[in-house]
């Protein structure tokens, strides 16, 4: 079990450039062998019961939302997949037994980062932007730029902290500084947003200590000398693609004042608010089936890509509760802390800012690594 699930990690990167190399949706069949696996050991297990409760409801939706009233049963399956991906991925990595090296999550972002570059050097892979749009950003082999972002952010998170606590400090910054300049290509928030934060926390600790030991005449020259780096930080920022896109967006929407609501949805969401209100009337109109499991995907509407929106809208009154139990339930059974409740939480923002977290098997994967890696150091 433990080499196939190291296998199954390293993977990840192929199975999500697959999709864009037509490889007869390898990824989907793989993703779908490891769900149904997962499903067979939490049967076996029984160890829970108020989550053994839990998977009743969860199996009536499943038949209701299959053989109910929503799609064909190809695009049901694939549906209903989507939502029991992130329970069934919690659930499992929070009983899983054997041990998996953090090296190997080193070696997935390596992997990672180097598919990305060596498409980026020589040429080849997609823009994330259509031709006609002034906007630019390089996406490469990867199929979704959300997911691709939240999982690199994700695994820089583990690796940084892994590597540290090995004292592997040049391989830490080496990788730190590679994923700051793919921030710049892609041209998204998501990585750059989360690169930040991710600094700002790892950083946080270290110089409060260095900080508090100094004499009052050094704190007031390490002062100055943040400020510069602030003013230096924000000239670079100014420069990124993502800046240059955000210009693009505020000057096409006709944006000035940066602290309106309407310059929150139209440059920071994307105008995703107003997908909000369309999907909420044709909710509203909805017969009560469709308010219960949700309402259609179909060419009048669009994902919102804000995780919570979409996951109610999509399955339901029934389906939004039953992942938030289990998400609430094993996140409190796990007693996370440290590195391992930020990223959690932070994996939750970034479910909420761009979306495709909460019912993305490729990103949904890492709440259940989360849930694994911070059992595996409290036991320790």
């Amino acid at each position: 079990m433990e080499k196939l699930m190291i296998i199954f990690i390293l993977l990840q990167p192929l199975l999500d450039i697959s999709y864009t190399l037509n490889f007869l949706n390898i990824n989907l069949i793989v993703r779908g062998i490891f769900l149904v696996l997962i499903t067979l050991y939490l049967i076996k297990e029984k160890k829970d019961k108020p989550l053994e409760l839990l998977y009743i409801p969860l199996i009536i939706f499943m038949f209701v939302y299959i053989f109910g009233f929503h799609y064909s049963i190809i695009k049901s399956v694939k549906y209903i997949t989507k939502l029991f991906y992130l329970p069934f991925t919690l659930v499992f990595f929070y009983y899983y037994k054997d041990d998996i090296d953090n090296k190997y999550f080193v070696y997935e972002l390596v992997l990672y980062l180097a598919i990305y570059y060596i498409s980026w050097i020589f040429g080849f892979g997609n823009e994330i932007y259509e031709d006609g749009v002034k906007k630019v950003g390089f996406k490469g082999l990867f199929n979704s730029i959300n997911e691709f972002s939240a999982i690199v952010i994700m695994l820089l998170g583990i690796s940084i902290n892994y590597l540290q606590k090995k004292k592997k400090y040049i391989i830490c910054i080496i990788l730190s500084a590679l994923t700051a300049i793919l921030s710049m290509t892609l041209g998204t928030k998501v990585i750059l947003g989360g690169l930040i934060i991710l600094f700002l926390y790892f950083l946080y600790n270290p110089f409060k200590e260095y900080f508090i030991k100094k004499s009052i005449k050094s704190k007031i020259f390490i002062m100055l000398l943040l400020v510069a780096i602030v003013f230096l930080s924000s000239f670079l920022i100014t420069n990124t693609s993502t800046y240059k896109n955000a210009e693009i967006q505020k000057k096409y929407f006709k944006v000035n004042n940066v602290f309106s609501l309407n310059y929150v949805n139209k440059v920071i969401f994307n105008n995703r608010f107003s997908f909000v209100s369309k999907n909420h009337k044709l909710y509203y109109k909805s017969n009560i089936l469709n308010k219960m499991f949700g309402i259609n995907r179909n060419i009048t509407r669009k994902d919102v890509e804000i995780d919570l929106f979409d996951l109610f809208y999509t399955y339901g009154i029934i389906g939004f509760i039953l992942m938030l139990i289990y998400i609430i339930y094993i996140g409190y059974k796990s007693k996370l802390k440290g590195i391992y409740l930020f990223m959690f939480i932070l994996l939750l923002l970034i479910s909420e800012t761009s979306g495709h977290v909460l019912m993305s098997p490729s990103v949904s994967l890492y709440f259940g690594i989360i849930i694994y890696l911070n059992k595996k150091e409290l036991k320790n």
